[in-house]
């Protein structure tokens, strides 16, 4: 059932075409809302069915007057989506329950997080492998080893030639099914080789899944561990899944395959991704009681051909990957194709999908390869084996690579989960389990018991024991307040030794385990040794309370266990910049502006200058986010002796209620200690504004880079961008939220880390207007042996050209940061649920998408209203936030000291590049940099060597530590947008055209587009063919879209193509140009 606007009736066959409905019908909310108008409008009830006629799928489509009479069911009057059973028991209490928590939501869903109540060590190489946890408690360390026994697979498909129209110009070309299926086994008796085709019945991939299953027993028993006596050491926790592998898998194969993942024998017993993108999914085998993993390797991997990963991950060839023409057959033909013994012509190894013609050279290799078989499916099957047999090597390595550093890599979903257990892993390498590390001094105040609590703490210790079957008769009691209460004040936790404080609040640990909470069965203990000694192995609970010990000496990250915090820290989290400011800039035509803001008449007005532009210049920063979590010493940081610090855990938090507390949170934020070691790392609330007589210092590259709300009104965003998008039917007059340079916190509260907030402060003139809130971190420099090392790595082999390592160790130290910032509040969960447990899911407002699979099986997509967190979120907040104090120090502490800002512009910047326009020597070419604008060359002479390479041909010195290099040169850089721009060089190779979402390769883009799309507001449509889902089937998709666009609302474009950033308190009238 669907709700829609009555004007789109017309509409409603294009919506309902490719829903998949259960039992002819779904409920479904479709609202809408006038363009220029905020009222809601008058919507109807639509309910579409299928039916087949002649092989094909109908929709058809019924206005319903009243869909509670219809279906029998109550639905929700807010959310319009969750449905009740009027009949259920229940029915009164849930629907009550519903529509109050949804009224408040506004009919939105509204995650709950789930915090841990306690601080842990984050140390997600041994929690997230219970098989190194063990051996390291228990002193085994040395007999860890890899999970090193896999099957890879491939499936090769053939196209069913559908060409329907969707949406207003794309098409699903065709629909793939499976062709054949191929595995390489690696077990300890060496390597095996399996195929099925459709020439072994149309059950073949049942027939594979089989055999796969058969294999993956030996696979299995390999992988375990094995002691002296040849059998299976029972006494190590070993229960990984046998890894099934293939390439590109989680968008492709699996999708072809699910339908038979679910029968009598096996069954998906998880499945992570969504339905279009399977990241993990895990079968077990009912009668063998054994479970596969399937996972892609381009997981581990940036994205990547597979014959290019063997050849850098393998041993430097590609193992000769075959060639095969996909497109050369259909479903019509197949079998009379691929059984005929000559050899395909060159004509037949054309793609339209990737627009691309065998070479002479390949066809001649082809040839050869299909002068040793009878007919095509024998080469099919050589083909198809040979794409699984290369992965072996590639995965083999990235194995040992990893497992240098005791990380199992098929223990972690990606290459992001991997490379932050490698940084947690090298942050913790001088970690003993024997050591004698020290209490930690916990500065909070000293915990004193109160009633209430331990009220709460007895009714706690009375289910507890009473779920577990335990005798409670003797259980503490209210009564025994006072007795605990001087215990408490008394003692120290039992178990570690550390004091009871407002952060390390005690509980009571049961002697006897098997015995209840009695007065004489208990003892004082801290909650975080409770949590982990409560019927634990001893060896464990030992692990845990050192690692506990060492995390906080050396100032280790743990988790938030603060609700209020972590909601500061989640909103503030914000990518890198991606902006423009000046759209057209070629050498020998355009000159140089600058921006100017007037005072007294409160206008900003875009100076053009007599300074003629000779090049364009684009630097790029080294590996920025592993730079700055490097605690690496650099001159140009003048806080905390020298160094970036990285946050730990959190130590502290103020909040500004009233004016004494404000004052102590300036105090600290602008104490002098910031510029000594004994700084304090923080994260702070704060309402400001860089002064306005000095304004015009900081209009041409805001320093405050934050998310700003704003509607894309003509009176926000100016004239000339908001006509244009009215002329190119693009919606306007819309809410949006973006990244963008700012000179104020727009009147709003934003959240800073400590080196940036410092930075707005003394180099920026930034003022505080009100303070709400200070959160306190301690800090370390842990991450340093990661960074360098793995710097080193990297360079070391670049200088041996081994690709693949060069690519491993820059992958890792570039992810490396992300995982930290994960929690699964953005994440959907997908089950596989049964056809009873689907209808009840549809009725919720949770409910976002199902797909049948089997006769009773659906993979059904949630949105959970609750989510949890437990990692280290702070950590990603001071990454990001400290790369954009990196690129601020850059510009204004380096640039703008020794370069003349008046023949320089800032072009267009990402994450970690900004391209600048530079007025230089026009007697000189486009590789002069900045030279002919140094006006200050004693201090450029003394200080670019900490920025710049400076030593030719020194390979360390280019990829130094918080350094950076000249990524780009050229005559003239065109930025339409964020991420659209052209750079223009003499030497057309090196030219570069970057346009977000399209795909260069089969959509040929030139200079004269985007000239046109400047000069005439012309938007080039493009066309990407790819594969992907439609109507849940995999298929070859050619989908229309928008190329070339100068849509840009992170600014205000005026007709001259300058960008002006927003300033608080102005309007585009206040904008202009000269």
């Amino acid at each position: 059932m669907y709700q829609c606007d009555t004007a789109i009736e017309d509409r409603v066959n294009s919506v309902a075409e490719g829903l998949s409905l259960l039992q002819g019908s779904q409920n479904l909310r479709l609202s809408a809302q006038r363009e220029n108008e905020k009222q809601e409008i008058k919507t109807i009830d639509i309910l579409v069915v299928e039916s087949i006629y002649e092989g094909n799928k109908i929709s058809h489509a019924f206005a319903i007057a009243n869909k509670q009479a219809l279906t029998g069911l109550k639905f929700c009057p807010h959310c319009n989506s969750k449905a009740f059973d009027p009949k259920d028991k229940n029915y009164s209490r849930d629907y009550v329950k519903h529509i109050i928590k949804c009224e408040n939501n506004e009919g939105k869903i509204v995650k709950k997080v789930k915090l841990d109540y306690i601080q842990k060590p984050f140390v997600p190489h041994i929690m997230q492998n219970k098989t190194y946890q063990y051996l390291l408690a228990n002193g085994r360390q040395h007999e860890f080893k890899p999970t090193q026994y896999f099957i890879t697979h491939d499936l090769e498909t053939v196209p069913k030639i559908i060409n329907k129209k969707f949406g207003k110009s794309s098409y699903q070309m065709y629909e793939l099914f499976p062709l054949s299926v191929a595995s390489t086994i690696r077990n300890k008796q060496g390597i095996k080789k399996i195929f099925f085709s459709q020439q072994d019945g149309d059950d073949f991939i049942v027939q594979w899944l089989n055999q796969l299953f058969k294999e993956a027993e030996q696979v299995n028993a390999d992988n375990q561990y094995i002691t002296e006596a040849c059998t299976i050491d029972e006494t190590i926790p070993y229960s990984m899944e046998v890894p099934i592998v293939g390439f590109n898998s989680s968008r492709f194969d699996i999708s072809l395959i699910i339908q038979q993942m679910q029968c009598k024998d096996w069954t998906i017993s998880n499945y992570i991704g969504s339905p279009t993108q399977a990241k993990q999914v895990i079968v077990h085998h009912k009668k063998l009681n054994l479970k596969v993993k399937f996972v892609d390797m381009l997981t581990y991997l940036q994205h990547m051909e597979l014959k290019q990963a063997a050849k850098d991950f393998g041993d430097g060839y590609d193992d000769k990957k075959g060639l095969f023409p996909y497109e050369a057959f259909n479903t019509d033909n197949v079998n009379e194709v691929l059984s005929k013994s000559e050899p395909f012509t060159m004509e037949d190894f054309n793609s339209s999908l990737k627009k691309t013609k065998i070479s002479q050279k390949d066809y001649q290799i082809y040839l050869e390869d299909a002068k040793r078989f009878k007919n095509r499916w024998d080469y099919l099957q050589f083909y198809n084996e040979q794409d699984t047999y290369i992965m072996i090597k590639p995965l083999m390595t990235l194995i040992s690579l990893q497992f240098k550093y005791k990380i199992d890599m098929f223990s972690f979903m990606s290459m992001a989960a991997c490379s932050n257990a490698i940084k947690y892993a090298k942050a913790y390498e001088n970690f003993d389990i024997n050591g004698v590390y020290p209490n930690f001094e916990d500065q909070s105040q000293k915990f004193y018991l109160t009633e209430n609590y331990w009220q709460s703490k007895v009714r706690g210790y009375q289910l507890q024991d009473k779920h577990q079957r335990r005798d409670t008769t003797n259980n503490v009691q209210d009564q025994d307040f006072g007795y605990f209460k001087q215990l408490f004040k008394d003692s120290n936790c039992s178990i570690c030794g550390c004091k009871f404080t407002v952060n390390n609040k005690p509980t009571l640990d049961r002697i006897d385990n098997s015995k209840g909470h009695s007065k004489n069965n208990v003892q004082p203990c801290c909650l975080y040794c409770n949590c982990f000694c409560s019927n634990k192995d001893k060896n464990i609970s030992k692990l845990f309370i050192q690692l506990r010990k060492y995390c906080k000496i050396r100032c280790l990250p743990t988790n938030l266990t603060d609700i209020d915090v972590y909601h500061l820290i989640r909103s503030g989290i914000t990518g890198g910049l991606s902006n423009v400011m000046h759209r057209v800039n070629r050498a020998g035509i355009d000159f140089i502006k600058r921006l100017y803001y007037n005072k007294e008449a409160k206008k900003v007005t875009v100076l053009t200058t007599d300074h003629r532009i000779t090049h364009v210049v684009g630097v790029d920063f080294n590996s920025l986010y592993p730079s700055v979590m490097s605690s690496e010493t650099h001159k140009f940081i003048k806080y905390t002796n020298g160094k970036m610090y990285m946050c730990g855990s959190q130590t502290g938090k103020i909040i500004g209620d009233n004016d004494h507390s404000k004052q102590t949170i300036l105090r600290i934020i602008n104490s002098n200690k910031r510029f000594t070691a004994d700084g304090q790392l923080f994260v702070a609330e704060v309402k400001g504004h860089i002064q306005e007589d000095y304004l015009n210092d900081y209009i041409n590259f805001p320093p405050i880079l934050r998310n700003y709300e704003f509607t894309t009104d003509e009176k926000t965003i100016g004239s000339y961008m908001y006509n244009h998008m009215k002329d190119n039917k693009i919606k306007t007059d819309q809410k949006q939220r973006k990244l963008t340079n700012l000179s104020s916190t727009m009147g709003e509260y934003m959240a800073f880390s400590s080196y940036y907030l410092w930075f707005l402060i003394d180099d920026c003139h930034f003022i505080i207007d009100d303070v709400r809130q200070i959160v306190l971190f301690n800090k370390h420099d842990q991450f340093n042996s990661f960074i360098k090392e793995f710097t080193k790595n990297r360079i070391e082999a670049k200088l041996d050209e081994n690709k693949g390592q060069e690519q491993f160790f820059k992958i890792v130290m570039n992810s490396s940061y992300g995982s930290d910032g994960m929690n699964t509040e953005k994440y959907h969960k997908v089950k596989i649920m049964n056809k009873k447990q689907t209808e009840r899911a549809i009725r919720s407002n949770a409910f976002m998408d199902e797909q049948q699979i089997t006769e009773d099986s659906y993979i059904v997509q949630m949105n959970p209203e609750h989510c949890s967190c437990k990692t280290p979120l702070q950590v990603a907040f001071f990454v990001l936030d400290n790369a954009k104090y990196w690129y601020l120090n850059f510009t204004y502490n380096f640039m703008y000291k020794c370069l003349d800002m008046n023949r320089i512009h800032f072009i267009e910047g990402d994450t970690d590049s900004a391209y600048w326009g530079i007025s230089g020597n026009p007697n000189e070419d486009f590789t002069q940099q900045f030279n002919a604008v140094v006006n200050d060359r004693d201090f450029y002479n003394d200080n670019a060597k900490y920025f710049f390479p400076t030593i030719k041909g020194n390979v360390y010195d280019e990829k130094k530590i918080l350094g950076l290099a000249i990524e780009r040169q050229g005559v003239a850089m065109y930025a339409l947008a964020p991420k659209n721009y052209m750079i223009e060089t003499n030497y057309c190779a090196n030219s570069k055209i970057k346009l977000k979402g399209v795909n260069q390769k089969t959509n040929k883009i030139t200079k004269e587009q985007i000239v046109d799309c400047i000069n005439d507001g012309k938007i080039t449509k493009c066309v990407n063919l790819r594969l992907g889902q439609k109507n849940h089937k995999m298929s070859q998709l050619s989908i229309e879209k928008t190329g070339i666009t100068d849509i840009h609302t992170k600014a205000i474009v005026l007709e001259n193509q300058g960008c002006c950033s927003y300033i608080f308190g102005l309007t585009a009238k206040d904008y202009s140009y000269a």
